[in-house]
């Protein structure tokens, strides 16, 4: 399956991997249903049940892929998957096609061993996750019903830098942009650049408004609805482990943003808005020197977004803060977003993970409020009402959407063991009272 070049930014093969997964899913004993829509990638349904326990749990896993660039960086292709010290090379091998993979294992080795497995098993295989899931909705709404569980088993997950399980209870919301500027008709002379508009002057101080150089958004009204956190959210940064230092190393930095402090670094990734420059595009690309004026500007730009941030309200705010700082003619070519969302740690299922990542690593389970990224878990955890964790079989260093993406087999393996062990936790647990007051008290989310 890491063969298929099923990059859903271009709609590459990803009709051709959904094949793939289907194969698979009915090979592990998957009653599988492949769903369609006009204009979208296949939605891969499949569900096993269980007649030892009404509990059904669903798992969430996407078969497209980032963009391969820039291919250059790459030390074998991309799609030619090879395996070098212990791990698989190759993209999407850990996001998010080893984890989707890691989750029919998890089946077949019950059905092998028991003829069933310990609670009903539901899973929703995404096709288009990489560009936003914008028709994972209209899915869910025209098959409501079919997805339905008790909890979830969220995409992705895995280890700290030092081995430790990792519990992550949510993730960050989002917005992305796509900003167009065109000043002149075509580019001109640079000779003429002291009476001419550059659009890439217009787009730098345009980027300049929206962001400071410590990170914070700069746009009136954008914290608006953010939320302090709660001493019991305080209490879980607080105990949560964070080595800057490796952090750091692996991304290859020098100093967080505005030289903040690890403790800072923590909280900000897990739970500050920010305003990030995802790609930048104006005038002359090539090599050497062309001396011009820029006739026009393009910006890609992605907002995280945070506990009660609405992306549609953003949306309008942002269009407002185009006018008020003269920006009108700034087209917004490309738009689209999605909420916050995050499962309370005190929820059974995520008590269910820690338990049993302790007891398969060994080592303390570490609860993490929130990704530092984004994703479409608002979409079946808010809809449904029920806790969704991300536990998995990955790595901070696997290099996700960058070059030389890799999986480790060893925690492939107990990251596998892992999801296990939780669900032999979860439906030994006794919930109904927890969930009613829960969702009276509106903490289950």
């Amino acid at each position: 399956m890491a063969s298929i070049p099923s990059i859903s930014a271009n709609r590459e093969e990803v009709n051709d991997c959904a094949r793939a997964v289907e194969e698979m899913m009915k090979a592990a004993g998957v009653k599988t249903r492949v769903l369609r829509m006009n204009g979208a990638p296949p939605l891969l349904y499949g569900e096993c049940k269980s007649s030892k326990s009404q509990k059904t749990v669903l798992f969430y896993n996407h078969y497209d892929v980032q963009p391969i660039e820039p291919l250059g960086e790459w030390r074998s292709p991309p799609f030619e998957p090879e395996i070098r010290d212990g791990r698989i090379y190759g993209r999407g091998v850990s996001d998010d096609k080893g984890e989707l993979v890691s989750r029919l294992k998890i089946l077949e080795s019950y059905v092998a061993a028991d003829g069933e497995p310990p609670c009903n098993f539901k899973f929703c295989f995404d096709g288009e996750e990489e560009i936003g899931s914008p028709h994972l909705n209209e899915y869910l709404d025209e098959n409501e019903a079919m997805f339905r569980a008790d909890a979830t088993f969220w995409e992705w997950g895995g280890v700290d830098e030092v081995g430790r399980p990792v519990v992550q209870l949510g993730v960050k919301g989002n917005l992305v942009l796509e900003l167009y500027l065109r000043c002149l008709s075509s580019e001109a002379h640079g000779k003429t650049s002291a009476a001419l508009p550059s659009a890439a002057w217009r787009m730098v101080h345009l980027l300049s408004k929206i962001r400071d150089e410590r990170g914070r958004v700069l746009i009136p009204g954008w914290y608006d609805d953010v939320e302090k956190l709660t001493r019991a959210e305080l209490e879980i940064l607080n105990e949560e482990p964070f080595d800057p230092d490796q952090y750091l190393e692996n991304y290859g930095a020098q100093s967080f943003i505005a030289n903040m402090t690890p403790m800072q670094a923590k909280v900000a990734l897990a739970t500050k808005p920010t305003a990030n420059i995802s790609g930048l595009r104006s005038g002359y690309q090539g090599e050497g020197i062309k001396g011009i004026v820029p006739a026009d500007a393009l910006c890609k730009m992605n907002f995280q977004l945070v506990q009660n941030q609405d992306p549609n309200r953003l949306l309008t705010i942002f269009k407002e803060f185009l006018k008020d700082t003269t920006n009108e003619d700034v087209q917004i070519l490309h738009h689209r977003g999605s909420p916050a969302a995050r499962t309370s740690p005190e929820s059974p299922f995520a008590q269910a993970c820690a338990e049993a990542g302790s007891k398969v690593y060994r080592k303390k389970s570490i609860i993490r409020l929130s990704a530092s990224g984004s994703g479409p878990l608002y979409m079946i955890a808010k809809r449904y009402r029920i806790p969704a964790v991300s536990v998995g079989v990955s790595a901070p260093d696997s290099g996700m959407h960058g070059p030389n993406e890799n999986l480790r087999l060893d925690l492939l393996e107990k990251g596998i063991l892992w999801i296990s062990e939780t669900i032999e936790h979860y439906v030994r647990i006794d919930e109904p009272t927890w969930r009613r007051s829960s969702r009276r008290e509106g903490s289950l989310l």
